[in-house]
């Protein structure tokens, strides 16, 4: 079988393009945020030299400190819920929320197996999560990694105990790609019912990574960042599939060279890293005013070399700062935007993430600069 598409765990970071303003005095900010622990080693890095603080609490508890207004903005991979935005509402005069992208990261899927780096498809973790896969010998596995020895072993799944951004854009990836985990467990949720026999909840994808360390024959889902800190970067799984693909070749007939097409079985299985997240993030186009549509366009991306559980994170933001009784808060938050859309950007590589692309870019920069009081 003919190989492609193999990236390494350390890609190269991406650089954005240069800082643009979105309309703020260049003062320090002290914004308040909380949410997401997907972004946090960013956002944390970013505060350091922006004055303000950060705290991961996973993507639905900093969804609620924003609709209680504890927090000048909120970290999130999740889209809020009808019922979230309407409690914001009441809550917060009226106000709706704003999405602002601010990097693209990859879910990794780390493994504690015998068996090392595995390679497993959408099917198969679709199987795994919804509980029609409980072995780690189970054939469809096997399948996918001849050569290996995996043990006649229950799979333990290491999910998330906390509302979560990342369970969010794993659960998308799976609906998109798994009539299995469709039908028996959802669609994308902060909150998956995860059909699995043999789970073991961790808070924060610093928890997963930690639970997938400690137990053998596990497997989890976490940011790329924290399978790192965990030092499990050899055993984050190869996404992806075994494609049948139609080639043009030239063969010799009766003494000549002529074209005849074949159909070769091409191995498409891509590691997550910097180069493979921005691959990605190749749409064509960028409808920032549906974050549900974004993120389901990014996974199972069919761009050459893209990762394949690739998802953007969001600042989530005050539509009128004023009416939100956070008047005071609208420069800080501007502040630590120009930031993160200007010098921020070209950090974003070293713990694992990739910068926007320069359309989204473009785009979540016009929409901070709207921001108002």
């Amino acid at each position: 079988m003919k190989r492609s598409n193999r990236m390494t765990f350390a890609g190269a970071a991406l650089i954005a393009s240069g800082a643009m303003a979105v309309g703020v005095a260049p003062a320090m900010g002290a914004s308040i945020g909380s949410g997401a622990t997907f972004p946090q080693l960013v956002y944390k890095d970013w505060c350091a030299s922006q004055n303000c603080s950060y705290t991961g609490k996973g993507s639905s508890g900093g969804i609620r400190d924003f609709i209680a207004g504890t927090v000048d903005f909120a970290g999130s991979d999740a889209i809020m819920t009808p019922e979230q935005v309407a409690d914001l509402a009441a809550k917060r005069g009226g106000v709706t929320p704003i999405y602002l992208p601010t990097l693209l990261g990859a879910i990794s899927v780390p493994t504690n197996t015998p068996a090392g780096r595995l390679k497993l498809d959408g099917k198969v973790l679709g199987e795994i999560f919804a509980g029609g896969i409980t072995k780690w010998n189970d054939s469809r596995i096997t399948k996918l990694n001849a050569g290996k020895r995996l043990p006649n072993a229950d799979i333990t799944v290491c999910v998330r105990a906390d509302g979560s951004g990342t369970s969010y854009g794993f659960s998308n990836y799976l609906t998109k790609v798994s009539t299995t985990y469709r039908t028996k467990v959802g669609g994308a949720s902060q909150t998956p019912a995860w059909a699995a026999p043999r789970i073991i909840k961790g808070t924060g994808n610093p928890g997963v990574a930690q639970c997938v360390k400690d137990n053998a024959n596990s497997i989890g889902y976490v940011d790329l960042g924290d399978a790192a800190n965990a030092g499990l970067t050899g055993s984050v799984a190869a996404i992806g599939k075994f494609e049948k693909r139609t080639v043009t070749v030239r063969v010799r007939r009766a003494g000549r060279l002529v074209k005849v097409k074949r159909t070769r079985t091409i191995e498409a299985f891509t590691l997550p890293s910097p180069a493979t997240i921005a691959a990605a993030g190749n749409l064509k186009s960028f409808d920032l005013s549906n974050p549900s549509k974004l993120q389901y366009d990014l996974v199972n991306s069919s761009a050459p070399g893209a990762y394949p559980i690739t998802i953007t994170t969001f600042i989530l933001a005050y539509s009128d700062y004023s009416k939100a009784g956070k008047s005071g808060s609208l420069g800080d938050i501007k502040s630590f935007l120009n930031f993160a859309y200007g010098a921020g950007q070209s950090t974003v590589g070293k713990f694992g993430f990739a910068p926007l692309p320069k359309p989204m870019l473009a785009a979540a920069k016009a929409r901070a600069a709207a921001l108002q009081n």
